[in-house]
């Protein structure tokens, strides 16, 4: 008998009114419980991971200057999550940054300069590269007249799974990527829906070499529109175990209702990993602990 807790998964789920894709990994197992894994979704911000990881392999290529200021152009500058549109139009930043604020506080401004920067075409053909043939790029940031259209961003949870699966061993593009990836994630300032219910440590940017015990450390990565509630994360445990949620939801009739049945998952699978946590390899441990052992 597996250790994800299917049967109270099923449960909750049958108590939201909506659509969902789920895609959970015990990766100390390798068992894997799959919901509608290749469902199409709009993408709101959950997208914006695969844009990092091309972002940051265009610069390991010396292809861009992660580094190198950047003035943000006045078409990018929209509304919605982040902090740019309250800065000084004439602030520049890098692209690092840029990468990062489009993690951890899901900055739209920020995205829109990074799809400048990676290409619609370049970064389909990245996604396919990676074996991701569902990941779909159409509009920008904040677009509405694009959706009314029928443009949107689509991706299905078990692609964005086997990603995050693929991050949490240090093998999604490289070790470095995967590794920086998951420290921006780990300092992501959206904490209502994956992490809400379980003991999470607290946001911060950096990786530690230890967890607390009792704690989980939790990198995620939400996304939303009106009646669309997802969540994405690699979750730790104080032994170094760890196991992979992406959930996804829409046609829900109450966004409430979605973002507790997340938190009501993510609550429901880290009671069960945490009465048996098996030592991670090697690699996982060294990806957690490089930063501090500099």
């Amino acid at each position: 008998m597996g250790r994800i807790p299917s049967n109270e998964i099923y449960r909750i789920l049958s108590e939201m009114k909506g659509t969902v894709g789920l895609y959970i990994e015990d990766c100390a197992t390798g068992e894997i419980l799959k919901i509608n894994p290749e469902l199409s979704f709009p993408a709101c911000s959950v997208i914006k991971i695969p844009m990092l990881a091309l972002l940051l392999r265009d610069g390991a290529e010396g292809r861009i200057d992660l580094d190198a200021p950047h003035k943000i152009a006045a078409e990018n500058r929209v509304g919605g999550t982040g902090i740019l549109c309250d800065l000084n139009p004439s602030y520049e930043i890098t692209l690092r940054d840029l990468g990062k604020l489009m993690i951890i506080m899901s900055d739209n401004i920020a995205t829109n300069e990074v799809m400048d920067v990676i290409t619609v075409d370049r970064f389909h053909a990245f996604c396919k590269e990676q074996g991701y043939e569902n990941i779909i790029w159409q509009r920008k940031m904040m677009d509405f007249e694009a959706i009314k259209q029928g443009r949107n961003n689509y991706l299905c949870a078990g692609e964005i799974g086997d990603m995050l699966s693929r991050i949490s061993r240090g093998e999604f593009v490289s070790p470095e990527i995967s590794r920086t990836i998951f420290e921006f994630m780990c300092a992501q300032k959206s904490r209502n829906k994956l992490p809400s219910l379980v003991p999470a440590v607290p946001s911060y940017s950096g990786v530690v070499g230890s967890i607390p015990e009792g704690q989980v450390l939790v990198a995620n990565k939400t996304g939303d529109l009106v009646g669309i509630q997802h969540d994405v994360g690699i979750f730790e445990l104080p032994s170094h175990s760890r196991y992979i949620i992406s959930m996804c939801t829409k046609d829900l009739e109450n966004d409430l209702d979605g973002i507790t049945t997340v938190g009501k998952v993510s609550r429901s699978a880290e009671a069960d990993a945490s009465r048996v946590a098996p030592k991670a390899p090697a690699l996982w441990r060294g990806l957690l602990q490089r930063k501090t052992t500099r």
